[in-house]
């Protein structure tokens, strides 16, 4: 167990060196693509008892499949969504921010902030990286002088644009005091939520969603809602590079949203 969170941990870490990383619920809706997983998924846990780890994992590779996803073979693959049960997930981001700050440099300050600080039982985030529409890596920008670039033939297009956010790695901190009420299921389905998704919208009052699973005075969904699943749905079968509120506005209509 210690050796695979030392690997998880070393990935993530690289990861966020290399690339973007920002909170999995920004607030900011813009006309850059959503993130979402491109290359195979291999959920890990961490903190958990191997059998419902196990039933964890396999459930999360099971809505993977439901939503198209590829998985990675689970014997041989190096984990690159991390769900992890700890006894205090706000104390564990203080340390890692103080001993591994470099973790977090690819963030700007305003999203470190409200990682940081986020309140409640729960916290989450990805790494990111940007590329082409078809997956040329184009690089981080290191200043304002030397922009990075990429060569490709396109089409000029008013609804689709030149590049794509592909999430390289996800992790998902979990207070174990909050899950005494929770089945396996359940807590599934939420790190599968606010895994697989950089931005998950929040609902209007009376539209259920698993992202409300920890929310005091809630009735708690038992897997994954009806909005849940056609958010997830429509992030992963739309084009990679449709600007997000292009996506939003159908799932607006579909099952209502702020």
């Amino acid at each position: 167990m210690k050796a695979f969170i030392r690997r998880s941990l070393a990935g993530l870490a690289a990861a966020a060196i290399a690339f973007t990383a920002t909170p999995a619920a920004a607030d900011g809706i813009n006309d850059e693509p959503l993130a979402r997983f491109q290359e195979p998924l291999c959920p890990g846990i961490i903190g958990m008892q191997a059998d419902f780890a196990a039933a964890m994992v396999a459930r999360i590779r099971e809505n993977a499949q439901r939503l198209g996803l590829e998985t990675a073979p689970e014997e041989a693959c190096q984990p690159n969504m991390i769900v992890a049960f700890l006894h205090d997930g706000q104390d564990y981001l203080q340390r890692l921010n103080r001993s591994r700050g470099w973790m977090f440099e690819s963030m700007d300050e305003t999203e470190k902030r409200r990682l940081l600080s986020t309140t409640g039982p729960t916290r989450a985030w990805v790494t990111t990286e940007t590329r082409t529409r078809d997956g040329l890596r184009i690089g981080r920008r290191e200043n304002l002088m030397d922009l990075p670039q990429a060569m490709m033939w396109s089409a000029h297009s008013k609804i689709y644009v030149p590049t794509r956010v592909d999430i390289t790695a996800s992790m998902v901190l979990i207070d174990r005091d909050a899950i005494a009420d929770r089945s396996l299921v359940q807590l599934a389905d939420y790190a599968t939520l606010r895994g697989l998704a950089e931005v998950v919208p929040q609902t209007r009052d009376g539209v259920a969603s698993m992202q409300r699973l920890f929310d005091a005075g809630e009735s708690a969904p038992e897997s994954l809602t009806e909005f849940d699943m056609a958010y997830l749905e429509g992030l992963y079968s739309a084009m990679p590079n449709m600007p997000a509120y292009t996506m939003l506005d159908g799932l607006e209509d579909a099952v209502g949203r702020n």
